[in-house]
């Protein structure tokens, strides 16, 4: 952004409607766009490197690598949960991308020296998990609250605020994947994390143009003093320390602690059917048709997830990377991913109207989109070449698919959690949505059991792995076309509520 200053160098402006009216991108959407782009760098960077990592250098099987990825990125959904609640009830949306953003900073400094130690790894990554649950759900409400509720460029504000998740997704994997790649593992990690410090930075320095939303709902406790004499937001940031250090050793046994994070999710589910219950009738109707969304998200993106494992693996081992005499590494093929996005999101943010007429078909289409990808990758496996290689336009076509999916589904669900949930519990809500893509990582445990192939530090056998790959692949394609029916089973219900929405 050569113009970067410019756009975000709004000290005079006391309300975020006259930014509104005036710009055909309001500041408050160019700040959070930034921020969330380097967010996602640092936390893409870590993904297209971590099962590599700890396959290739520290001679992981498949299953504890899937295991110790899938538990990661759980907790890191899962926390958004107990963000959520804090900025609710004290500390208000911003104050929680602060500390989210600080918490990631240090974890990203930690991984930056771990050499061979898994002790170090495992401390690493939860202090970016317990991180990014603070700061990923706050972040979008805070999107969501700089919106009139019926502004007509809401939505098309979300789909190029999710451009950013991927233009940082994007330049992660071609930048972290090629640092690795050339200079080290420790230097990728480290790329990765100066992208969240640039974030921090950022969001501390122009957040003055988000007016008063996003501020602290209680702000007269913000100020005192707590344990040891600390206010609020420096509890919650050593507390975060000592709970990473506890997370850490979960990490070490990812496979049992996965199935205790499990039971945890489903009290926290519980107590949202507690909620809807007990709430009035129209809003009730609001956070069922809510949770018929979540449930058709979590399916989406436990297959989703598989890019940065399954999906990362299969490249790695079974794909011909190598293009015009050029070697396209494992982990920046990942890149193709957030292009796509980019791409095809710009276009439809910049160009095209949200009609929520259509939001059921966009869903529908956003499911069946899985069931080509995983078709493409199984027409692939079984027309490899002599050396169990599968050619690279399938793995391009079938990430362009999954890719256009996502785009589907990821903004028009987020959007509808800030405009369905009940403003005092718009924290939670959104870390419900965010604790289901916890669930959804949770579920590559089980495909790794089921797609894992065996290894001997590290090297595999080709023919053996593309076989598993091929059945697999044809499996979770099957799987997928299921979900699309039973999704049209519930669309008549959705778009009744959807329909209705201001």
């Amino acid at each position: 952004m050569s113009n970067y200053v410019d756009l975000l160098d709004v000290n005079n402006i006391d309300n975020i409607d006259n930014v509104r009216g005036t710009q055909k991108f309001p500041a408050f959407l160019k700040l959070l766009f930034f921020v969330e782009m380097w967010e996602r760098f640092s936390y893409y960077g870590m993904r297209v490197l971590l099962v590599l990592f700890l396959t290739s250098h520290l001679g992981f099987s498949d299953v504890k690598a899937y295991a110790i990825y899938s538990l990661f990125a759980a907790v890191a959904y899962a926390g958004p949960v107990i963000g959520g609640l804090l900025a609710d009830k004290l500390m208000g949306f911003r104050n929680m991308v602060l500390i989210g953003g600080i918490i990631i900073t240090i974890g990203h400094a930690n991984m930056t020296f771990v050499g061979s130690n898994p002790d170090l790894v495992y401390l690493g990554l939860s202090l970016i998990a317990l991180g990014t649950g603070l700061f990923k759900g706050n972040i979008t409400n805070l999107l969501g609250a700089c919106y009139r509720e019926n502004d007509p460029d809401r939505e098309r504000g979300f789909t190029l605020f999710y451009v950013g998740v991927n233009l940082g997704g994007f330049l992660a994997s071609v930048l972290c994947g090629y640092v690795a790649n050339a200079y080290g593992w420790d230097y990728g990690f480290g790329l990765a994390g100066l992208g969240m410090l640039v974030g921090l930075i950022t969001f501390a320095r122009y957040q003055n143009c988000l007016g008063n939303n996003g501020l602290s709902p209680n702000a007269e406790h913000m100020t005192k003093r707590l344990f040891l004499g600390i206010n609020a937001f420096s509890f919650i940031i050593v507390s975060s320390l000592f709970l990473a250090y506890l997370v850490s050793k979960m990490l070490a046994s990812a496979e049992f602690f996965a199935n205790m994070l499990s039971i945890t999710g489903l009290v926290v589910f519980g107590i949202y059917a507690y909620i809807i219950f007990k709430s009035p009738v129209e809003q009730k109707k609001n956070l069922i048709a809510l949770s018929v969304m979540i449930f058709f998200f979590m399916c989406f993106f436990a297959l989703e997830m598989q890019l940065g494992s399954l999906i990362n693996l299969f490249t790695e081992r079974n794909v011909v990377k190598e293009i015009l005499g050029i070697t396209i590494p494992a982990s920046i093929s990942q890149a193709m991913n957030p292009l796509s996005i980019i791409i095809l999101g710009s276009l439809i943010g910049t160009y095209m109207k949200f009609d929520k007429r259509y939001a059921t078909l966009m869903l529908a289409f956003g499911l069946f989109s899985l069931v080509i990808c995983f078709a493409v990758l199984y027409f692939g496996c079984a027309n490899a070449d002599v050396n169990s290689k599968v050619g690279y336009l399938y793995l391009v076509v079938a990430i362009i698919f999954m890719s256009l999916g996502e785009l589907c589904v990821m903004p028009l669900v987020q959007s509808q959690a800030t405009l369905l949930a009940p403003k005092s519990l718009r924290g939670l809500v959104m870390g419900i949505v965010m604790l289901s893509l916890a669930f959804s990582n949770l579920a590559g445990i089980v495909i790794s059991k089921f797609i894992s192939v065996p290894s001997v530090n590290g090297e595999v056998n080709l023919a053996e792995s593309l076989s598993i790959y091929k059945e697999g692949f044809l499996n979770i394609s099957f799987f997928c076309f299921g979900i699309v029916i039973l999704f049209i089973f519930c669309s008549i219900f959705l778009h009744r509520i959807l329909i209705k929405q201001k």
